[in-house]
């Protein structure tokens, strides 16, 4: 820890942003699908300097310590707007993680019979400028009788997760698609030698799950476990004497850690980390958090909730 003490900070838009410009910024990231809109603000550019710079421009914001400094986003400029606050200007550039094309373009396909999830993945992908992160699908659903595609990436990428029985998030511009519990990493030491602050705090979170009905005829069960096996029962609907199988909503309650520590770049959604404290020890997944720094002012820290492996 006594190397984190002189922070490192480059944004990078057009051009170069860092020392001695101030720069403020909250970066939020989360496994869920939603993009998440960052804002970075940067004080006193010169007006010809604002002008150079557009939307859609690539973005990216290096954050840390001399000693542990790294990308904390990377992603797309999607608005930049100038105001006065007293006597400093101050431009803000509010980013997205993702491609306007992944939430505006509408992709349009016919795949044949027997194409895998995956396959369609990663076209989609490809069509909305993303990077392939991972796509680990716990079930590579098998579309017997072709799929037909009219919609906007985000849309189609959500829907090919759903019938994997996979969760789906946009880290860095790059699509994942793996198991919900999937992590990343092998595991970072997060403990107070390497900037953990306070005790971990306990919290509680209720995940609500569809589940198959425990009471269900052997026609459901054929084709839920058909299902469960990356065939395509979907176009079964339009056979009048094929029914959809029961379901249910399960709920569980589990627990978790809501940690803050000094800002650290290799904290993000799904990498594993090594938690050694007083109170709490153990393996555990990064689900959300959020950078938050100043480097004016004393904010320059890494919050993130985390659940065991």
């Amino acid at each position: 820890m006594s190397n984190l003490w002189m922070r490192k900070y480059e944004f990078i838009c057009k051009g170069i942003f860092t020392d001695p410009l101030t720069v403020k910024f909250s970066i939020p990231f989360s496994d869920t699908s939603d993009t998440t809109a960052t804002s970075i603000k940067v004080y006193n550019l010169k007006d010809e300097t604002i002008k150079e710079i557009t939307v859609r421009e690539r973005a990216i914001l290096n954050a840390g310590y001399v000693a542990d400094y790294g990308a904390i986003f990377t992603g797309y400029l999607k608005n930049i707007q100038t105001q006065w606050e007293g006597v400093d200007k101050v431009t803000t550039f509010t980013c997205a993680d993702a491609p306007t094309a992944y939430l505006k373009e509408t992709f349009k396909k016919t795949y044949a019979k027997n194409t895998k999830a995956s396959l369609i993945a990663r076209e989609v992908a490809a069509f909305a400028g993303l990077k392939i992160g991972s796509i680990a699908l716990p079930v590579d659903f098998t579309y017997r009788r072709g799929k037909t595609l009219n919609g906007k990436p985000k849309t189609i990428l959500e829907g090919l997760a759903k019938d994997c029985k996979a969760k789906m998030h946009i880290t860095k511009g790059a699509l994942y698609m793996v198991h919900k519990n999937a992590g990343i990493g092998t595991g970072i030491e997060i403990s107070k030698e390497t900037g953990l602050i306070n005790h971990p705090e306990r919290i509680e979170d209720e995940v609500t799950e569809t589940v198959p009905s425990p009471a269900v005829s052997n026609s459901k069960t054929t084709a839920t476990k058909q299902k469960s096996e990356g065939k395509d029962t979907s176009d079964k609907k339009k056979d009048s004497k094929t029914k959809k199988s029961a379901t249910t909503k399960k709920t569980t309650t589990r627990t978790g850690y809501k940690l803050k520590m000094l800002l650290n770049p290799r904290i993000d959604t799904d990498v594993i980390i090594l938690l050694k404290s007083k109170t709490v020890t153990g393996t555990f997944r990064v689900e959300k958090g959020e950078h938050k720094g100043d480097s004016s002012g004393n904010e320059w820290f890494t919050e993130c909730e985390v659940y065991p492996v």
